[in-house]
């Protein structure tokens, strides 16, 4: 047991000399628990020893302080920084305190405000040995209340739902990003889920408490791109906000920012958001002061940007600057062995939204999924689980329940597969479409314009249908 020494005006750790060593302050037997306490605390931690040089550094510390985790231990605090650590005057006077407010003067950062406690390290002979400085920033009311409105991330990696290797390589590399501070770019088609891998990035790094701030650069009119992203001062342009305005990249201060379809974005803003990634600083529209911030870059895109390069439409340095780390979830047709475990997933999650008791899912159903090519990916289909859902009267998602253009889709694929095999294609996927509508018919009492509905299909068609299949 460590004992605890304090004072008003002083706190102090006794360590015997065997439990301070530079090289390996935690000590083989506490090693482990120690950095997964000072992991998890929502704090920075930082561990100094008597010649003020880093010994532990948490993630925490290290997105307040801008730095990088790894490359700071063992090196001297005070070339880390670009104002004089406070902590170090601890380490000269030997006197610690408990949540003190500090004001700090940062060059790149201007004034800055933390609550700090700095616990003494001290030998049974009294000689300091170190110090433990604990921090976080206290930020004014106006940036506190945008902190607080700031959207926080609604997905974590339990969400994202999946088993086969090449959708487990996606996760593993997300969960590596989110270890680390690095620009990341999410690769992939429409549906595939980018949004959800960005939130559970953030979610799963140190991050977490801070904003995660999210732009469609599709949706923003190019005249309107750079003060969303950059903000501008009061009076900057007609119509400009009187009090000025923030903008996305100041909202993200100590979190994340996603520029989704970042492919969308044009030519001279590509130019303007690389010198913001070069540096973390730039000035708001009609301003003079630089702004610096230290907001971590997730960039996703539909497109694959390569190309987009070699037609002169995206920048190749911007490319290499945000795809520091690259993640590619994979099209739902190449994860075909997922969608039982997809469908199950899903219908759990609609019956829940929609107040249902989860459905039973018919074999056939998941037989026709793997036949079609699920161009919208996963959330095609979930968007069909839904419909399938909300159109059942019964406890069970089955053919009757799919929309008429998967019925197509299947039979169409399935004859491209097998021409040799048309006719008798052809006439299985009949019976399936028949034995849909006969069922739909049943649960609907012979309700036409209902089960047209159901169907996905007009009354006419039905009727079409009905006589096709002496129905």
């Amino acid at each position: 047991m460590i004992p605890w020494k304090e004072t008003t005006h002083l706190v102090d750790i006794d360590l015997d000399e065997r439990d301070w060593e530079i090289g390996d302050f935690f000590g083989l037997g506490s090693q482990y628990i120690l950095r997964a306490l000072f992991e998890s605390i929502s704090d920075g931690v930082l561990v100094l020893d008597a010649q003020g040089k880093v010994v532990h550094l948490n993630k925490r510390g290290a997105v307040i302080l801008g730095l990088d985790q790894a490359a700071s231990i063992g090196r001297d605090v005070a070339e880390l920084v670009d104002f004089k650590p406070v902590i170090l005057e601890v380490l000269a006077n030997g006197q610690g305190y408990l949540e003190r407010e500090i004001y700090i003067h940062s060059p790149s950062r201007g004034r800055l405000r933390f609550l700090k406690s700095a616990i003494v390290l001290r030998d049974r002979r009294s000689r300091i040995l170190g110090v433990i400085d604990t921090f976080r920033p206290i930020e004014p009311q106006d940036k506190l209340a945008l902190r607080m409105a700031s959207p926080k991330a609604r997905y974590s990696f339990s969400d994202i739902v999946g088993k086969e290797p090449v959708f487990l390589e996606a996760i593993n590399l997300s969960r590596i990003a989110a270890e680390s501070d690095a620009n990341v770019l999410i690769e992939g088609e429409s549906g595939t889920g980018k949004e959800m891998f960005a939130h559970a990035i953030h979610q799963a790094s140190a991050r977490a408490s801070g904003p995660l701030v999210i732009v469609n650069c599709a949706s923003l009119p190019p005249s309107l791109i750079e003060s969303e992203l950059f903000g501008y001062e009061s009076g900057s342009f007609t119509g400009a906000r009187k009090e000025g305005f923030s903008g996305k990249f100041e909202q993200a201060d100590g979190g994340t920012i996603v520029l989704d379809e970042i492919g969308e974005m044009p030519p001279d803003m590509q130019a303007k958001l690389l010198r913001v990634l070069q540096d973390k600083s730039f000035t708001r529209i009609g301003g003079t002061k630089t702004i610096t911030v230290n907001t971590r870059v997730i960039a996703a895109t539909n497109k694959n940007l390569a190309d987009e390069i070699s037609k002169g439409r995206f920048r190749e340095d911007l490319y290499y600057r945000l795809n520091v780390l690259c993640v590619r979830p994979p099209p739902l047709r190449e994860r075909l062995d997922d969608i039982p475990l997809l469908v199950s997933h899903l219908a759990m999650k609609g019956a829940l939204h929609y107040g249902r008791a989860i459905p039973e899912v018919d074999g056939e159903v998941l037989t026709a999924f793997r036949e079609y090519s699920w161009p919208g990916n996963v959330r095609e289909l979930e968007n069909v689980i839904e419909r399938a859902i909300i159109v059942s009267e019964t406890n069970r998602i089955t053919m009757a329940g799919l929309p008429n253009y998967i019925l197509t889709s299947i039979q169409h694929r399935l004859v491209e597969k097998n021409p040799k095999e048309t006719e008798a294609t052809v006439l299985d996927l009949e019976d399936v479409e028949r034995n849909a509508i006969r069922q739909a018919l049943k649960e609907t009492e012979g309700n036409i314009s209902i089960c047209a509905k159901r169907l996905g299909i007009s009354r006419n068609t039905l009727y079409r249908k009905m006589r096709q299949y002496s129905l």
